[in-house]
């Protein structure tokens, strides 16, 4: 050894000085054997190998720093030698016949032995199946390969392999596996208590964004709370949204307060995540980068456990540091998944590397199988520094659902909004009958399941049949939400006392005083005038497509609750201060031209202040672009519209018409031909109330590709705040989102991009723009908003939008097109006011969700109920009851409120019935803790931004 450093010195010596044969300028590759030959040394792994030398027959041995020799092998002319797998770099010499074919260079063993922070450490793999419900083919084709080709050969490897574990991200693959074999139900439970088999804790994987607050909170009960009802108790806590870029605000409240502890995501930076709701709770969020890459791009176990040595040492090199600083337990993963993947059992590897590890005494990780919350387990060690997460992360892929597919999106909202109202009254009646025996408890839950059935994989292969049943499954719980809520106030109206023939009951589903615009079926409409229950004249008007509808101007209707108005023979009217042309009017709010476009001059009275500026477009405009995006796939930032065929309704020559006139309300209508549809535009200005109305009809629309429209709203506002309501929550651009890029990774790069400048958005019901002085907020039926002129030279000012149409591509291959053609229908509604969260709320959610009324023709002196009244209330409005149901256990009550404000409050809810005990729930209601209150009275602490339960018990 001596020597060899001493001929080593001399060689790197500056006095020493000789000329460099061209061969020996020239480093001496090595081409090991794959897959990998090697033997097991006392402390060492030797693996064959080729040198790439010229004269094979002059060299013989190889002979390295540490002193260790290893002959060379002329084999079919070849110089073969077995080399040490694991070490550090140092100096090899490959030894000739002479000095002069002697050659020296720095040999790096395949694997080192610095493994840093992990030498202890034990790496996981993680081996699941991404699944979408369809995208790789259609439900019915996939549904049958996650049983038969992945989740039942997954539990035989698992007879046979007790160190195997496998992961489902999502309850609904559970319940299609029990479903086709209910014999094998013990066997998942066995395997579930094992800790080998696991599923995600919500039903699927849905853009969170998409769903109302109820229908995402379900997401929890049709998933984690299932699981535990019908598989022995088990507590399954993590949950899985894999695929989608995009986390809303309130989703780490709802797992937390569901039970869930961890988060599975991807495509967001590697790493350990503690990711909090505004309210201040929070997930442990585990990401990978990209769910699919260990899978599809390092390929980390396609060969035998050298290889995987050598790949993943240099993985992780690059983590030491990072979990170091963040005081992690020295646990890796490695998440092997794929869309649709099956099970790969690499049992085989998992020996080798540990049987290596053994029999060398080198110091690196152990390797295992596992599972996400097995992994996490391990890693949320109490002095863990996770590193601090809160805000969402606008998801970038919103057009494929939104104007991707209008038709199905507005099923979905609309059974999102009405099934917790279906809730409410039928709870309400079962509570007015004290029987629940015909509260619908099936029919509810089947509606909402249907209700959030689809998920993140709209299109893909045969997408023409996956968007098909996705649609079929919203609109029937739309039609379901409807009938129910139809059948629980006609049962209450029966109960209620009317004074005189044709009472008409107005029910509020919404938990605060409203007021707004009620409608009526009587023949000869025209002959009917209305009155309150005092005889006092309400504004009413006739239909204008319909002579046997009556439309009348309902104040003041309680919360969650009703008021009786009647029908009256004679033409007697309010009398309204109004000045009306065909072409501009002015009311007590309003100062309103018409013109190309729409609304070209727009004053408001009370503001003192002209609401929009016309120099771009006029309000209500309607424009039409190119869209060359997909809606969703490997890009990292969202496809913008381009001018390619551009058009707007201001390029086309309007000439309005008064189409109807009444105290109620005004409205006006023209329309243009464009080139691919005709646009129709309706514009109602409302008198009795602050509101303007726009009907969009896109008709005969010819679904020619890579096209968009927008319907757009300009303001004549500086320095505006642009807000938008998310599910259970209301958000604020450059405020409410994650501060850094998420990062992770798609095939098109890396998510750079600052979530706070990502747009179009997400949004519920409205979307609204501030200053100091004014407000205005536009009341949107469409998923997708914008407030950033998409056009060319755009400009500066607000222009709120809501995308109403995009006929694009599935990102899929064989996918389909989203053309949609035939006739499409929108509705937005705008308010100017002063700056104020509460009005915008309360504007927007009651412009989407219009009162209910029931006529009762006969008198009924006799019912027990009052004309007017309201069943539940809170003392602030900016709590809202999300919803009041049946107890998944008993007939007791399930009352949700959301604190929509960002204020801590103690606020007071009112009840019709006397209460006997309260119960403080989690959100999927397991007891927590028993509370005060009794009589017809309760007082909560509700938490900013809190979303909390409670379990009523009205009788022992």
């Amino acid at each position: 050894m001596k020597k060899f450093l001493q001929l080593w010195s001399l060689i790197l010596a500056p006095t020493f000085s000789f000329v460099l044969s061209a061969q020996e300028k020239q480093v001496v590759a090595i081409e090991y054997v794959r897959p990998y030959e090697y033997v097991v040394t006392e402390n060492n792994l030797l693996a064959k190998a080729y040198l790439d030398l010229e004269n094979v027959a002059a060299y013989r041995k190889v002979t390295f720093e540490d002193g260790s020799q290893t002959k060379i092998e002329h084999i079919e002319g070849k110089a073969a030698v077995w080399l040490p797998v694991i070490g550090l770099p140092q100096m090899m010499e490959i030894k000739g016949s002479g000095k002069n074919h002697n050659r020296t260079q720095l040999f790096t063993p395949l694997v080192t032995s610095d493994w840093d922070y992990f030498k202890d450490g034990t790496f996981h793999i993680i081996s699941s199946s991404h699944q979408d419900i369809a995208w790789m083919d259609t439900p019915q084709a996939c549904r049958h390969d996650r049983i038969n080709e992945i989740i039942a050969p997954a539990l035989d490897i698992m007879e046979t392999d007790k160190a195997y574990h496998f992961g489902m991200e999502q309850a609904l693959n559970l319940k299609e596996f029990i479903e086709e074999h209910p014999e094998r139900k013990d066997e998942v439970i066995k395997r579930y208590k094992e800790g080998r088999f696991t599923w995600g804790a919500t039903y699927n994987q849905p853009y969170e964004g998409m769903q109302m607050g109820e229908q995402l909170i379900r997401e929890m009960y049709f998933g984690k709370l299932w699981i535990e009802k019908n598989f022995d108790g088990i507590e399954e806590i993590t949950a899985y949204n894999t695929d989608v870029p995009g986390r809303t605000l309130q989703f780490p409240q709802i797992l937390a307060k569901s039970g869930t502890e961890n988060l599975f995501v991807s495509r967001m930076r590697e790493g350990f995540y503690d990711w909090h709701s505004p309210d201040g709770s929070s997930v442990v969020t585990y990401s990978p980068g990209n769910y699919g890459w260990a899978a599809m791009f390092y390929k980390l176990f396609d060969e035998d456990a050298i290889e995987a040595l050598v790949k993943i040492q240099n993985r992780v090199k690059m983590w030491s540091d990072y979990y170091r600083k963040h005081n992690l337990p020295p646990h890796f993963a490695i998440v092997l998944s794929n869309d649709a993947s099956g099970p790969v059992d690499y049992g085989h590897i998992v020996k080798e590397w540990n049987s290596i590890l053994s029999k060398t005494g080198a110091k690196f990780p152990k390797l295992r199988h596992s599972t996400v919350p097995g992994f996490l387990a391990e890693i949320k060690r109490s002095d863990a520094k996770l590193e601090y997460l809160e805000g969402s992360r606008p998801n970038i892929w919103s057009y494929i659902h939104g104007p991707g597919h209008h038709k199905a999106i507005d099923a979905s909202r609309e059974a999102g909004r009405i099934l917790p109202s279906a809730e409410i009254f039928s709870a309400v009646d079962a509570l007015l009958s004290k029987d629940f025996s015909e509260y619908p408890t099936d029919r509810l839950s089947k509606a909402f399941e249907e209700s959030i059935y689809p998920d993140h994989g709209w299109g893909g292969k045969n997408g023409h049949i996956t968007d098909s049943i996705f649609k079929d499954k919203l609109e029937f719980a739309a039609s379901e939400a409807n009938k129910m809520l139809r059948n629980s106030i006609r049962s209450i109206s029966s109960k209620v006392r009317t004074e005189k023939d044709n009472a008409v009951l107005v029910f509020n589903d919404l938990s605060w005083v409203r007021n707004g615009l009620a409608t009526v079926d009587i023949k000869g409409a025209r002959s009917y005038y209305v009155v309150d229950a005092e005889g006092n004249k309400v504004a009413s008007q006739v239909s204008a497509t319909n002579k046997d509808q009556l439309h009348f101007f309902a104040p003041n209707i309680p919360s969650l609750g009703y008021k009786t108005f009647y029908l009256k023979k004679g033409n007697k009217q309010v009398k309204v201060a109004k000045e009306v042309t065909p072409n501009s009017l002015i009311n007590e709010f309003y100062k309103i031209h018409f013109g190309n476009g729409g609304l070209t001059y727009l004053f408001d009275k009370d503001l003192n202040k002209e609401v929009i500026k016309s120099t771009r477009f006029s309000g209500g405009e309607v424009i039409t672009l190119g869209y060359d995006g997909n809606g969703a796939g490997e890009f990292t930032q969202m496809t913008e519209p381009n001018m390619a065929d551009y058009d707007k309704l201001g390029n086309h020559e309007a000439n309005w018409s008064l189409i109807v006139d009444g105290p109620v309300f005004s409205e006006y209508g023209t329309s243009a031909k464009f080139k691919h549809t005709k646009v129709a535009q309706r514009i109602r200005v409302y008198h009795q109330e602050k509101k303007i109305d726009f009907f969009i009809d896109l008709l005969d629309w010819d679904g020619t590709h890579n096209r968009e429209f927008r319907f757009a709203l300009p303001l004549n506002m500086d320095n505006s705040r642009i807000k938008y309501e998310v599910p259970l929550a209301i958000a604020e651009v450059g405020k409410s989102e994650m501060k850094e890029a998420p990062r992770g990774w798609a095939w098109g790069g890396t998510y750079d991009q600052k979530p706070e400048t990502v747009h179009p958005r997400e949004v519920m019901n409205f979307i609204s723009s501030e200053n100091d002085d004014f407000a205005v907020t536009m009341a949107t039926d469409v998923a997708l908003a914008d407030w950033i002129d998409p056009t060319r030279e755009a400009v500066e000012y607000p222009v709120l939008q809501g995308v109403l149409l995009a006929s694009h591509k599935s990102c899929h291959g064989e996918g389909n097109w989203y053309h949609q053609t035939g006739d499409h229908h929108f509705q937005f509604s705008m308010v100017s006011h002063r700056p104020s969260d509460s009005r915008s709320y309360h504007f927007g959610t009651s412009a989407n969700q219009p009162l209910r009324t029931v006529r009762k023709e006969a008198r009924d002196k006799d019912a027990e109920l009052p004309q007017e009244l309201s069943f539940f209330s809170t003392s602030d409005p900016m709590v809202r009851i999300s919803t009041v149901k049946k107890s998944e256990e008993g007939d007791d009550v399930i009352v949700r409120l959301v604190e929509m404000e960002g204020r801590d409050k103690d606020p007071t809810v009112e009840l019709a019935f006397p209460l006997q005990k309260l119960v403080k729930t989690n959100l999927i209601e397991k007891e927590e803790k028993e509370l005060k209150g009794t009589g017809r009275q309760i007082n909560v602490e509700l938490g900013h931004n809190a979303i909390e339960t409670y379990k009523l018990i009205f009788s022992e």
